[in-house]
């Protein structure tokens, strides 16, 4: 947790930024589109049933993996600093 002062900082340097280079700042706030996890989601789980259901078992856990890879990611986004 960031105390007030910090808080304050970081606000200024974020408008400094925003004011300086305003491209980069629109790219590092952009957030990757929903519809891109919905997709991976409806894709991915299909598959591991579709896969689960004629006994390809290895691809379909794979399938699966993904999916829930997908689901902890959406939870939890990676931050890259």
């Amino acid at each position: 947790m960031l105390s007030e002062a910090e808080r304050r900082s970081l606000q200024e340097i974020e408008q400094r930024l925003l004011a300086d280079e305003p491209r980069l700042a629109r790219t590092m706030n952009r957030q990757v589109r929903p519809w891109l996890f919905y997709a991976l989601l409806i894709v991915f789980g299909g598959l591991a049933v579709l896969l689960t259901v004629i006994g390809a078992f290895g691809p379909a856990f794979q399938c699966l993996l993904v999916t829930a890879s997908v689901l902890v990611l959406r939870r939890y986004p990676l931050r890259l600093r």
